[in-house]
């Protein structure tokens, strides 16, 4: 498992191998995409590979935040991959997916906002 990934930051490199993986954004339950969307480009080849929407969107816990499944990716073959993130402002999280709750807290500032990627899968997965 890599490191958290801040969704403003940019020329983010991650080596990953041809397989599935799972995209989680940290910091809470209530996820909103919007128009945000994640790319990944290979850095030899310069294939850009665009992440789909999670069929799924399981809940979780990663060093020590909340954390849901948001999208899912198919590398077809091993390498570096820049990642390349498109409208991060527009992506809104709240800390519970509950309405009662979520009406009173304000969504979590966008400079704040992490995405991990992982190939653990499972209802609950141990991501760290």
């Amino acid at each position: 498992m890599g490191r958290p990934i801040n969704i403003n930051s940019t020329e983010e490199i991650v080596d990953l191998k041809a397989s599935r993986y799972r995209i989680y954004s940290l910091g809470g339950f209530g996820v909103n995409l919007n128009q945000f969307s994640i790319s990944l480009k290979n850095i030899a080849t310069d294939e850009s590979i665009k992440c789909k929407k999670a069929f799924w969107p399981v809940q979780a816990y990663a060093f020590g935040k909340r954390a849901k499944r948001i999208l899912i990716v198919d590398i077809p073959e091993e390498g570096r991959y820049e990642v390349l993130f498109d409208n991060p402002e527009t992506l809104r999280i709240k800390h519970s997916n509950l309405p009662i709750s979520s009406m009173f807290r304000k969504p979590l500032a966008t400079d704040k906002i992490e995405i991990l990627i992982t190939e653990k899968l499972g209802v609950w997965p141990k991501l760290k």
